[in-house]
C-alpha cells in the first residue's frame, strides 16, 4: 500500500513537472505553447485510450433516446392511443438523453472534447430505415433489446478501461455507478413487462381488453 502511495505521489509529481516546464516555455525567452497545451489539462490516466469509447457511447445514447422518443411518438397518436406506452418509451427516452449529457459532462471533467461524429462500430448505420410502428409485444421486445445493447456497449468499455494499457479506476467505477447498475434495473423491468404481455395475448384472438388492461397498469406504475 506504501508502495502505491509513494507512486502515486511521483506520478503527480512528474505531471506537474510536465506542466511547469510548459509554463516556463511561455514565460521564458523561447515561448513554446505546444508544451504547455499538451501538459497543463485535466487529462489523466486512460483517457487518452478511452475517450473515443466514451464519445460512441453517448452519441448511441443519443441515438437510442430518439428511436425511443418515436416509439413513444407512435403510441401517443389519437389511433394507438396507448398512453402507458407513450409514457414508458418516453421515460426511456428520457433516460438516454441524461445518460448521453452525462457521459459528455464526464468527457469534458477528464480534458476532452465532444465529437458527435463518434458511433460503435458495431452500430448500424444510422441512416439505415428503422421501423417503429410495431405493436404492443414487438415494440416491448425492441426496447428490450436496445436496452441490452446499450448496457453491453457500457461492459465494453468497462473491460477496455480494465486492460493494464488502458488502465483508468475513475473511469470503471463511473461506468459502475452511473450506468451499469441502473441498466441492469431497466433491463429487468423490460423484460418483466414483455413477458407479463406475452402472457396476456393469444394468436387468433382479440386481445383488446387484456391490452388495454396492461396499458393502465403501465400509466399508472410510471
Amino acid at each position: 500500500m506504501l508502495f502505491f502511495g509513494i507512486l502515486s505521489i511521483l506520478l503527480a509529481v512528474a505531471s506537474a513537472q510536465n506542466c511547469y516546464d510548459g509554463a516556463n516555455g511561455i514565460c521564458g525567452a523561447s515561448s513554446d505553447a505546444t508544451i504547455f497545451d499538451a501538459t497543463c489539462n485535466a487529462r489523466h490516466g486512460g483517457i487518452d485510450k478511452l475517450e473515443i469509447n466514451l464519445q460512441q457511447y453517448a452519441n448511441y445514447n443519443l441515438q437510442t433516446s430518439f428511436e425511443y422518443l418515436l416509439m413513444s411518438s407512435h403510441f401517443g397518436n389519437y389511433e394507438a392511443h396507448r398512453e402507458g406506452f407513450k409514457a414508458l418509451y418516453r421515460k426511456l427516452s428520457d433516460e438516454s438523453w441524461e445518460d448521453a449529457i452525462n457521459v459528455l459532462k464526464y468527457i469534458g471533467k477528464r480534458g476532452g472534447t465532444p465529437n458527435f461524429n463518434q458511433f460503435p462500430p458495431h452500430i448500424k448505420d444510422v441512416k439505415q430505415a428503422r421501423i417503429f410502428e410495431l405493436d404492443e409485444v414487438r415494440t416491448l421486445a425492441k426496447a428490450l433489446d436496445m436496452q441490452k445493447d446499450l448496457a453491453a456497449e457500457a461492459l465494453h468499455i468497462h473491460s477496455e478501461a480494465l486492460l493494464v494499457s488502458k488502465h483508468d479506476p475513475g473511469i470503471i467505477h463511473y461506468l459502475q455507478e452511473q450506468f451499469i447498475e441502473p441498466q441492469t434495473e431497466r433491463i429487468r423491468d423490460l423484460a418483466g413487462y414483455t413477458n407479463d404481455l406475452k402472457g396476456i395475448v393469444a394468436p387468433s384472438q382479440d386481445n383488446s381488453i387484456g391490452i388495454f388492461l396492461f396499458d393502465e397498469y403501465l400509466k399508472k406504475s410510471l
